[in-house]
């Protein structure tokens, strides 16, 4: 189910700012609380809105980087995806196109295909770019799973479970990924030396 606040947070969340009312995420909790409540569940869902657009944006980055635009666009069309921006995506969008840079992604990863001195050096950054957002969009799922989502009204709380739901699994397959990736731009001497030394902080 896609809701009008969401568009608007996704909307707002183009204008660099470090005000949490300018995103527009009253419209999804309502009012403020003193104690956390609302306001903690405000914050929480602009971070991990953030995050999850730092993190596809890491994926189209590596995809650019392993030569895989045609595999992407081919995996758009079979899904049939809307172009609509980012301005208009729902975290359901979101999701799914992570999901589908996933797909795409994965495969040429597992394949060993040797790259060429061009596309290594973007893979060097794209590296970097993955992994960091990837520490990012992690930290949020301790705070999308500590939500206390009491205070929340029956419309408001089904776009916040589902990022609490689907933040996780997106999680696990970006740290598993992430341990594979380097292994692979590793056998290809690409330098990894940066993105390495990030991704200790994932146990990979």
């Amino acid at each position: 189910m896609k809701f009008r606040a969401f568009v608007l947070v996704g909307a707002s969340l183009l204008v660099a700012t470090s005000s949490v009312a300018a995103f527009g995420l009253s419209d999804i909790v309502g009012g403020s609380s003193s104690h956390g409540g609302k306001t903690n569940v405000r914050e929480v869902v602009h971070d991990c809105k953030r995050a999850l657009h730092k993190y596809l944006e890491s994926q189209y980055l590596l995809i650019d980087a392993l030569d895989l635009k045609a595999e992407l666009a081919a995996r758009k069309a079979t899904l049939k995806f809307a172009e609509k921006g980012s301005a208009e995506q729902s975290d359901e969008d979101l999701i799914a196109e992570s999901d589908a840079c996933s797909d795409v992604i994965r495969p040429r990863i597992e394949s060993n295909k040797s790259m060429d001195a061009e596309h290594k050096k973007l893979a060097a950054v794209a590296a970097l770019e993955y992994v960091q957002a990837t520490i990012e969009t992690k930290k949020m799922v301790g705070g999308l799973t500590s939500l206390d989502t009491s205070s929340l009204g029956f419309a408001d709380i089904g776009p916040v479970l589902y990022l609490v739901n689907h933040v996780p699994p997106v999680v696990s397959n970006a740290v598993s990924t992430t341990g594979k990736l380097l292994k692979y731009l590793s056998a290809n001497k690409v330098d990894v030396t940066e993105a390495n030394k990030a991704a200790s902080n994932l146990g990979v």
